[in-house]
Parts: C-alpha cells; structure tokens; sequence
C-alpha cells in the first residue's frame, strides 16, 4: 500500500501523510510528508515545499517538544524556502501585502522557536526596512491606504526588535496620516470609520506617550464616532450592527476614562444583545447566536460585570461551542477591561500582540498570550474561564 502511495502525486502524498498522522502513525505519516515535499520542490512548487517543512517541524516539535535537533532542519528549510519567495514577491510591482506578511511571520516564527536571536533580529529590522521603502513607493503613487498598511507592517517590525529610532520615525509618519485620515471620515460623516481611524491614533500616542491624557482624549473621539455610527444603524433597523458599534463605542469610552458613557452606552448595547439572542435563539440561528452572546459577554465584562459575563459565556459554549476564536475575543475583551483598570500600557501592548496573532487565525498563541497575565496577576479569572470551559476538575 505504502509503495502505491509513494508513487502518487506530491499533492497525494501530504493527504495520505496527514491522514497517518491523524490516525496516530506520526512515523510512517512523516515519511510521506517529506516525500511529498521533495517532490513539491522537483516540481519547483516552493512555497507548497515551505509550507510543508514548516508542518514537519511543528508535528515533530508538538509529539515532542525537547526534540528540537530533529525539527531544526525541516524548520530552517522552510525559513530560507520563504525567504526566496519573499524575494521574488517584493519585486512584483504590486506585492500582496497580505502574502508578504504571512511570509515574514512564517519566517520570523521559525527562528523564535529555533531560539536563533541574532537571525530573529536581523531579518525582523529587514522586515522594516523594506516595508517602509514599500510605503514610500505607495505615497509616491499616491495609494494612500496601502502605503498606510505599509507603514503599520514596518512599524509592527520595529516594535518587535524594540529600535526606537525606527519606532520613531514610523509613529511620526503614522500619526500624520491617520490624523488626516480622521479628519476626513469625520468631515464625510463615515463615522465607523473615524471611529476605527482614532482607535488606532490612540494605539499610536500611546507608543509615544503611554496611557495618558492623549490616549484618553483619542479614545473619546473613538468613541463619539462609534456611537454616532450606532445610531445611524439603529435608524435603518439594523440591531446587530447597532449593538456591533455600540460595543466598539462602549469599550473606547471604558479606555479614555468616560464612566458615565461606558455605562449608559453599555447598558443600551446589552439590552439589544440579550433581544438579539433571543431571536436568533428562536429562529436556530447558532452561529448568529454565538456572536451575539460572546459580544454580551464582552459588554457585561466592560460594564464591571464579570461573573454575569461569564456565565454569558458559559451560555455560548453549551448552547453553540466556543471555538478558538470565541476564546481569543473573550481573553482580549478582558485584557482591555483590566488595561483601563490599571491605565496599563503594558496591557495594551498584549493585546497589540494577540492581534497580530489572530490576524493570521494564529489563536492558540494569541490565547497564550493573555494566559501569562491571568496566571501572574489575576489568577482568580484564569480559574473562572478554566471553569467555564471545562478545564477546571471543579
């Protein structure tokens, strides 16, 4: 059987590979996946051969974990297989900002996990560099939003390596142009938009600043615009999207410090979810009813109601399944409650980071994440989420 397997296509291979791998034989299923990933590279099909060293690397790491000699060379494999891709990509005229990302990711992963600091770096600030050259082109030609998406990537890879200079220079161009940028989504009356814009002005000032006034202020106008963005929606009959901005407006008035705008908008936003699932619960939407009750959740927890939010969150994982995400969104909801709490900066800079993770559908490691905060510093809420989702003996 194996004989007629190895005979197969490359794209055959990595099926039946990760079938065997599914069925307990990691050996055997291994096997198969290198076979096809050499074959893959015969065919020159480079980033499906990355794509499945990187596999590799991490099934022989997850089966164990001090076996790092033996993922090492699938891993470093994989690295320099994106780092050709990347190359290539950057020279396209138009690269795909998103594919480039997942590239440097991929890359950057691969060395933290080989521990390789001095190559994490060094390709972390080259990151930087080419995605700032890649925003100046943009501006250039006057693509506003993608040299903005440009800008943040660089911005991101400088945070990373913690060059101030770098930072600097990127929170500088940033502010400049999510400034105008607000201004005009205000000036149009796209207020989700302004909304948005000043949410990520705010992250912005709060590099340079910290959790001060500026910040405060920034989250306010964020959450002026949400709320003018729910009411727009409340006036075409749309109670999800009312709820949806009303939780963003309730949130940015929870982190600029606006007790009184936090509750009345948090109270609105929970009596709208609580008639929305309902409805969605009579009618079988699940998936609907999922959302709806994890942005409950989210709304009792900023309204300092974190027991009953819990609970709302127990509802969801027995009636529709938590998946991955719903445990992701939980943990950031939490982690920017207990920011505006404690006015953490540090805070804010764990979510930045479970962002980036989730971006990419890396939720496990965004999970993780806010697992270190909890388990240091408010073990009591660690125990209530590990109860409510069945990890807990009790």
């Amino acid at each position: 059987m194996i004989a007629g397997i190895i005979r197969s296509s490359p794209g055959e291979l990595e099926l039946a590979g990760k079938s065997l791998v599914t069925k307990g034989e990691l050996k055997t299923g291994i096997r198969l996946l290198i076979k096809s990933a050499r074959e893959y590279e015969k065919q020159k099909r480079i980033l499906d051969a990355a794509r499945i060293y990187r596999y590799i690397g991490d099934l022989i790491l997850s089966a164990n974990p001090q076996a790092l000699k033996d993922a090492r060379p699938f891993l470093l494999k994989s690295a320099y297989y994106y780092l050709d891709i990347l190359e290539r990509e950057v020279e396209a005229e138009d690269p795909n900002l998103e594919l480039l990302d997942e590239f440097c990711s991929n890359i950057l992963r691969i060395f933290e996990i080989l521990g390789e600091k001095n190559k994490f770096e060094k390709y972390a600030k080259e990151f930087a560099v080419m995605y700032k050259s890649m925003g100046d082109t943009q501006m250039k030609r006057k693509k506003i939003q993608k040299a903005i998406e440009s800008y943040e990537a660089a911005y991101r890879y400088y945070k990373i390596i913690h060059d101030s200079a770098g930072i600097e220079d990127m929170a500088s161009i940033l502010l400049d142009l999510y400034g105008k940028g607000a201004e005009i989504f205000v000036a149009k009356k796209e207020y989700q938009k302004a909304g948005d814009t000043f949410f990520k002005l705010a992250f912005i000032v709060k590099d340079v600043f910290g959790y001060d006034e500026h910040f405060m202020e920034l989250m306010e106008n964020a959450g002026r615009n949400y709320e003018r963005a729910g009411r727009e929606w409340y006036a075409d009959g749309n109670l999800y999207y009312t709820s949806k901005s009303f939780l963003s407006a309730e949130y940015s008035y929870l982190l600029a410090g606006n007790s009184q705008r936090t509750k009345l908008i948090g109270l609105n936003t929970t009596k709208m979810l609580y008639q929305l699932a309902g409805e969605y619960r009579k009618e079988g939407f699940m998936e609907e009813l999922g959302d709806t009750l994890l942005m409950l959740a989210q709304s009792l927890f900023a309204l300092d109601k974190l027991l009953e939010g819990l609970k709302t969150y127990k509802n969801l994982i027995l009636e529709v399944e938590a998946t991955l995400e719903h445990r992701y969104r939980i943990r950031k909801a939490l982690l920017l409650y207990l920011a505006a709490k404690e006015r953490s900066r540090n805070y804010l800079e764990f979510v930045e980071h479970m962002d980036f993770y989730a971006k990419r559908e890396a939720y496990a490691q965004a999970i993780e994440l806010a697992e270190l905060i909890f388990e240091t510093r408010y073990p009591e809420i660690k125990k209530g989420l590990q109860k409510v989702e069945g990890f807990s003996p009790e």
